[in-house]
């Protein structure tokens, strides 16, 4: 009964320091769910970083045991696969900013309303 008790009283308590504004609270719902979704295409982005450097990994190592032509056309491969993680990174970022940045905008037209 004690354990109930307590669970109540930390619901409460809990309800007591929430927004008690509908305004406040939708602002902050807006911030909330722009960070999720900016923290969800980081991740993805990070994700996708690392698997084409692990694949870019693999083909220096297939490179530096052959000789030749075949070892040149492999080692341009990989540097082509770091560029193009250079740009994964940077779009991830970009993408993440930009959604950052519309939940500002809609919370200072809320807050100017």
């Amino acid at each position: 009964m004690r354990m109930r008790t307590l669970a109540v009283a930390a619901g409460l308590m809990l309800a007591a320091c929430g927004p008690s504004d509908p305004r406040e609270a939708h602002i902050d719902n807006i911030e909330d769910q722009a960070e999720a979704a900016a923290d969800a295409i980081e991740d993805a982005a990070d994700n996708e970083v690392h698997r084409i450097r692990t694949e870019a990994e693999a083909l220096e190592q297939q490179a530096a045991t052959i000789n030749g032509f075949e070892a040149a056309r492999i080692q341009a491969r990989a540097e082509g696969l770091r560029e193009e993680a250079q740009v994964v990174a940077k779009q991830g970022k970009a993408k993440a900013r930009a959604v950052r940045d519309q939940a500002r905008a809609e919370v200072s037209a809320i807050r100017a309303e």
